[in-house]
This record gives structure tokens, C-alpha cells and sequence, in this order.
């Protein structure tokens, strides 16, 4: 498609702005879900450009209202006014679009209680895509309070292996290394899902760049776990521990 071609060569002259723009307004919703992607992808932050994404929030298709979402994400401007709107469509009845408003509050990092607090809420959604996206984004937002570190351990519980990893990574991104976070973390490596366990062990390691007793807990658990089938996520952990992802 020509806007989503046009979106990824990362022109944002005027003209190709002006173009998109226009294909917003198209009465085909294929033509306007392109022309969000393409705005999105430009990295034209306008005020124009978040003007003309910000109603499309509120468009009949919701294939339309995620990418939007995904749009004023990607490009950054944190206002009152876009964040207001996106606070507004976690309520979304399509849980594609809740994700995606999640995903961009998480990228915009307004860490806000009100953005804060409406992200804990989605925790509790019905949609594993929405609850996996909403802890990514609380990670991101850097808010290591207890209620968020408490509600993102109870993820690593949750019923579905979309949401683990997501708790997993944003308990690594938030640094709190506390015997809880750490322990928690140990326990899924054994979780049944091998991403959820590398993402655990990935966590392990960035908590222990800060932290001088994760690398002795994790070779306790190790030695504790010689002859389990999970020991080599343990493993995994001491070598992002040493190593690091690279």
C-alpha cells in the first residue's frame, strides 16, 4: 500500500505529510488504517500530525483506533490533551485497542498516578494481549512503587504466557532487586513456557547490574536445582548476570 510505503522511507516533507493527512479522512477504513501507520512511522510530531491522529481514536473501525493509538505513541508528544485521549480508549470494547493505548502510554512515559493506576487497572483485563501490554508499559514508565512491583509480581502468575514475560521484563527494567522481586524471579525459571523463562533469566541479569546479591542467590538456586530439567534457565541467568544480553 502507498501509505505504509510511503510511511516507512521516514520522509516527513510536507508534501507526503499533507498526503497522509488527506488519506485519514478516506471513507475506505483500510486507507486510513495505512495512513496512521505511515503518520506513525514518519516521526513528525506537528501539532498538526497529532490533531489530525487524535479523532481517529475515536474511529468507527478499530482497526483505525489502534493504530492511531499506536501513532501518537511512536511519536512522542506527551500532552494533556493526547494522553487524556488515550486514557480515554482503555476502555475500548476491542481489546486490540486497549493494548495498543496501553503499549503508547508506556512509550509517551507520562508516569502520571492517573496514567499509572489506569495501566494497574488493565492488569486486571479481561485480555491477556491488553494485561501483557499494560505490564510492559508500566516497566517502561519507571514507577517502582510497591503497589506497581507487587502487581507486576502477581503477573508472573498469570493463567496466560502472554502476560509473564511482560511482568518479567518490566520487574528487570524497574530495578528493585528485593528478596521478593529476586525470588519471584527464580521460581519462573521453572515456568513452563521457555520465553517465560528466558525472560526471567534476562530480568535476573539486569537486576544484578545493580545489585550485589543476585549473582550468589542465583548460583545457590543453581546448585539447588543440579538435577532439574530447569536448571539450565538458571544457567541462562548467571550467564546474562556475567555476560550480559550481548
Amino acid at each position: 500500500c502507498a501509505a505504509e510505503a510511503l510511511g516507512n522511507l521516514g520522509n516527513s516533507s510536507e508534501t507526503l505529510v499533507s498526503t497522509l493527512l488527506a488519506q485519514l479522512q478516506d471513507d475506505d477504513y483500510f486507507v486510513r488504517w495505512r495512513a496512521a501507520y505511515g503518520l506513525g512511522n514518519l516521526g513528525n510530531s506537528s501539532e498538526t500530525v497529532v490533531s489530525a491522529l487524535i479523532p481517529r481514536l475515536q474511529d468507527d473501525n478499530y482497526f483505525v483506533r489502534g493504530q492511531a493509538a499506536r501513532g501518537l505513541g511512536k511519536l512522542g508528544n506527551s500532552s494533556e490533551t493526547v494522553v487524556s485521549a488515550l486514557l480515554a480508549r482503555l476502555q475500548d470494547d476491542q481489546s486490540n485497542v486497549r493494548g495498543q493505548v496501553a503499549r503508547a502510554l508506556g512509550n509517551l512515559g507520562n508516569s502520571s498516578e492517573t496514567v499509572v493506576n489506569a495501566l494497574l487497572a488493565k492488569l486486571q483485563d479481561d485480555h491477556s494481549y491488553v494485561r501483557g501490554k499494560a505490564a510492559l508499559a508500566l516497566g517502561k514508565l519507571g514507577n517502582s512503587s510497591e503497589t506497581v512491583v507487587n502487581a507486576l509480581l502477581a503477573k508472573l502468575q498469570d493463567d496466560h504466557s502472554y502476560v509473564r514475560p511482560g511482568a518479567a521484563i518490566a520487574l528487570g527494567i524497574l530495578g528493585n532487586s528485593s528478596e521478593a522481586v529476586v525470588n519471584a524471579l527464580l521460581a519462573t525459571l521453572k515456568d513452563k513456557d521457555s520465553e517465560v523463562r528466558r525472560r526471567a533469566a534476562k530480568a535476573l541479569g539486569r537486576l544484578g547490574k545493580t545489585s550485589n546479591h543476585v549473582v550468589p542467590t542465583v548460583i545457590e538456586w543453581i546448585e539447588q536445582h543440579q538435577d532439574s530439567d530447569y536448571v539450565g534457565s538458571g544457567i541462562d541467568a548467571l550467564w546474562y548476570l556475567v555476560v550480559g544480553e550481548e
